[in-house]
């Protein structure tokens, strides 16, 4: 489906939208520089994190002792689950069931016409 030919540029000399292809290949490049770690974000990025870790302030002992607690109580949890013993046979906590796809009625115009 073609749109027809570029909108003009705005006044201030740049184009109000991109072309799709256009987007997508800013999108690919601007993925694939992260990936390969090069370019301004990645080299910002590691100044952030360095940053963020002198910004941020020490944990109180109060928030220390209830982290230990939490972490305690997860631990608990998780033994507990993991000696849980089945009986053999026993049947599984869940089947997958695929739902059937519902029936999509589609509407004329915007304003929601009629259906077909």
């Amino acid at each position: 489906m073609r749109r027809g030919p570029a909108p003009p540029p705005a006044p201030g000399g740049e184009p109000d939208r991109q072309s799709r292809r256009r987007f997508i290949k800013l999108i690919a490049a601007g993925s694939a520089a992260m990936v390969a770690g090069t370019g301004p974000a990645a080299r910002s990025r590691a100044a952030v994190k360095r940053a963020s870790r002198a910004a941020t302030p020490g944990l109180t002992p109060a928030v220390r002792a209830e982290i230990r607690n939490q972490k305690q109580y997860v631990a608990q949890a998780l033994k507990a689950v993991r000696e849980h013993s089945l009986p053999p046979g026993s049947d599984p906590a869940f089947v997958f069931e695929p739902l059937k796809a519902r029936a999509v009625t589609r509407r004329k115009g915007a304003a929601g016409g009629k259906p077909r």
